[in-house]
Order: structure tokens, then sequence, then C-alpha cells
């Protein structure tokens, strides 16, 4: 799979921000170079008609021979930007009276006003006017090129200052971008000192922009679960390695006695023992693989509602074996109806585990009444003996991990610790009490899940 290629944001946001303006600026020097050649345009076009008239005016008045020569002496000095011809027409048909110096002659046939055609190889604007008379007529002519380099200079005049505004935008972007990101870098010094095996949370006294407090919050709510998780995992560890120290090493002894042993029976009683002990062990470490998979990772989406009466049927009607097997009975009160957001998988090992326990606990002939009970929109579902049952203010402690109670038995002390972990997962609550009445007069052990409403999701836990 191809690695995805690393990017600077800084410079990212530099090449947009710079590329927007820009591409706007350029827009914008294309209509305000359009506006000015056009305005150019009227100005010169002014600038035609007032020569015209200042110099119809001149020749109207007589003074024709002295305004040539003043022209053709000012002309050996100065270059006339604009060409014109002077023309006379009072007996007869118009004549070319005087022309501008260094232009070639007009052609003939210009009309009064303004008109454009080719002059000299390019093009020109002309403007032609008569006096009230029509004696004298004057045509003014100007090459485009002029216009053309007036609007050439006015566009420059735009560009080079908005071109150096473009270069220092773009440093001031890139500085003001490389401290608007200077918590992001700190943010990321913080996470990679953290050191692996001692998390710690990210502090939160620094001021943080609104875009970016809320990753330290989200990192340091993922830090708190990470810790909480190599926290369970190594007490777990813990756990699991002392609990099976003790199982491993009753198997050397009895395999060892069972070596030494110089009659059947006695070999065959120490053998008995080893079977005993690894079904301990198998118990144990099927108990420590269900622990490990109640775990909020493997949850996934919300569960949906489900009605736990077909779960605790195929549960019971699974163990009823086993009951049977110890002579013991074994009820089941469960009305379809109810619901319960749970995930099913997780609800059958509860239950499993309730039941499971009950009949290793309760010992042989004992009762065991399973009851599914609706209240409203809630359910519950309790698993009661006539057992020995446990003192009270031991009960406090049978969630817990490796602890047993005081009744002899097969078990590992994680069964409900397990169903402790589902319920704090499904939205639920374990409750541990008196259960069926003996004929002593005293009472055996229950286990009750209370579910909340269906339409309270479970919440993950942080």
């Amino acid at each position: 799979m191809r690695r995805p290629t690393p990017y600077s944001l800084r410079r990212r946001l530099v090449w947009l921000l710079t590329s927007t303006v820009a591409a706007i600026w350029l827009l914008t020097a294309v209509v305000v170079y359009q506006r000015a050649h056009h305005e150019a345009d009227e100005l010169l076009d002014a600038q035609l008609m007032q020569i015209a008239d200042t110099l119809l005016a001149i020749v109207s008045g007589g003074e024709v021979e002295h305004f040539v020569e003043e022209l053709h002496e000012h002309a050996t000095y100065t270059g006339v930007p604009i060409a014109f011809e002077i023309w006379h027409g009072e007996d007869g048909p118009m004549k070319r009276l005087a022309t501008s110096p260094g232009h070639e002659a007009f052609e003939t046939g210009t009309a009064l006003g303004f008109s454009e055609h080719r002059h000299q190889a390019s093009l020109w604007r002309f403007y032609a006017a008569e006096d009230d008379d029509a004696e004298y007529r004057v045509i003014v002519g100007q090459d485009h090129a002029a216009r053309e380099e007036l609007a050439r200079e006015i566009g420059l005049s735009l560009l080079l200052p908005a071109g150096l505004a473009l270069v220092l935008m773009a440093l001031a972007v890139w500085a003001v971008v490389g401290r608007s990101l200077r918590p992001v870098e700190a943010l990321a010094h913080q996470v990679g000192a953290l050191d692996a095996q001692a998390l710690v949370s990210l502090d939160e006294s620094a001021a943080l922009p609104n875009e970016i407090a809320p990753l330290r919050t989200a990192l340091n709510a993922l830090i708190r679960r990470v810790t909480q998780a190599f926290e369970s995992e190594r007490r777990f560890t813990a756990d699991a390695a002392h609990e099976l120290r003790t199982p491993l090493a009753a198997l050397k002894v009895q395999a060892q006695v069972a070596l030494r042993a110089q009659t059947d029976d006695g070999r065959q009683h120490a053998l008995a023992k080893v079977v005993a002990g690894v079904d301990r062990m198998a118990h144990l470490v099927e108990q420590l693989l269900t622990l490990a998979r109640v775990d909020p990772a493997n949850l996934g989406a919300a569960p949906e509602p489900v009605d736990p009466a077909p779960v605790v049927a195929a549960v019971c009607a699974d163990l009823l074996p086993q009951a049977e097997r110890q002579r013991q009975s074994l009820m089941v009160d469960a009305a379809p109806g109810c619901r319960v957001a749970v995930a099913p998988g997780w609800l059958q090992i509860a239950l499993r585990n309730l039941v499971d326990n009950a009949l290793r606990y309760a010992g042989e002939g004992a009762r065991i009444e399973v009851r599914l009970v609706q209240s409203g929109s809630r359910c519950s579902i309790s698993v009661a003996d006539d057992g020995p049952g446990v003192a009270p203010d031991l009960r406090a402690q049978l969630s817990a991990r490796f602890v047993r109670g005081e009744a002899e038995g097969e078990g590992c002390g994680l069964g409900l610790s397990i169903v402790a972990r589902i319920a704090a997962l499904s939205n639920a609550r374990l409750e541990l009490g008196d259960g069926l009445q003996r004929a002593d007069g005293g009472r055996g052990f229950a286990a009750t899940l209370h579910f909340g409403s269906a339409t309270d999701r479970p919440a993950r836990p942080q």
C-alpha cells in the first residue's frame, strides 16, 4: 500500500492564501486596466478635439503662414506627438494648406468627426472639424500605439506596487501562520515527550486556540483510557500469574505422588487429583479468556434492544445436564416481552456465569431458580439458590477478580467479576443478596442483574 506523502500545513496555507489573493489581484488588475484604457481613450479623444478646435481658430484668424513657420521651427527641437493637416477651400476644392512636420500626408476623404483607418502601416484614430463657413478643415490624427503605450504605463504603475505588496503579503502570511501553528508544535512536543511506560495527561493550564483545544482534550481522554487499560492489564497479569501458580504447583505435587505410589489405589487416587486439577486449570483458562473478551473495544456499535427470554432459556437448557448430574433442580421463569439494550453474546456470557456459579457452589441436591421479571420499561434477571449462601460482609468483595466465597468449590473467582464487567458496559447493575430459604431457616445466595430502560443505550466507558 502506498504511503501518503507528508506535506507542510504552513507551506500549504501560505500557498493557498497567496494564490487566492494573487488570482483576485490579477482579475482586479485586468478590470482596472480595461477601465484605464477606456478612460485614456476618452481623454485622448478630448485632446484631439481640443487641438483641432485650437488649430481651426488659429487658421480662421488669418495666422496660417505665421503658425506654419512657428510649427516647423518648434519641430526641429521637439517632436510633435499628434499629426495634423490644415485644408483650405475658399474658391474651389479643398487643398492641403499645411501638414505637421515629420508626418506623411493623410489620405483624402476623411469624414468629419472621429474615424479610424490605417496610416503609415498602423492603425490611427482621426478627428476632422470645419469652421462655420466650411472654408477651413483641420484633421488631427494619433497612432493607436501611443494609446497602448499609455495604457501599458498605467498597467505597470498598478502591477509593480501590487506585485511588491503580494510578496510582502506572502512573507506576512508565512510569519503569521507559523506563529499561529506554534501551539500545535508545542502540543506535538508534549505528546512526543510522553513515556509509554508512565503516561501522564497533557498540561491543560496553557491556553490553546478553540480549534486545537478539543484535540488536547481528546488526547488526554485517550491517555486516561490507555493508562486504565495498562493498569488493568498489569493487575490482571499479576493476579492470573498468582492464580495459575497454585494449581500448577498442586499438579506437580500430585504427579510426584503418583510416581512414588507403591499401590494401584494410591496411584489412581493421585492421578484422579491430577485430572481434577487439570479440569480446574481448564476452567480457569476459559474464564480468563472470557474476561479478556469482555472489553469495550469489542462492543462495536451500540447494541439494539433484544428480548432476553430466549437467551435465558438457551443457557439454562445447556446447563441442565450439569444440574441433573448433581441432582439439582433448575427452574426457569422467563416470559417473553421484555427488552434490554445489551449485546446478546455478552448477555449469554453473564447468564452462563451466574447459573454456573449457582450449580458449583449451591451444593448437591440444591434448588436453583432463574427468573426474568419486568417492571415497567425495566427488566431484571435473578439467579437464586438455597445453598450455603455468602455472609453479607463478604458479598461486596465477590465481584473482584479471583475472590471466592466461603463455600468450597471448583471455581476460580472470576465468574462474578465477568458479570460485573458486562453489567458496567451494558447500562446494568449487579446486585448480590439473599437467595432461597433453606430447610434449616437460613437463606442461600442470589445474584440479580438490573437492566436500564431499552431506550438508554450503554455508554462507552472512559
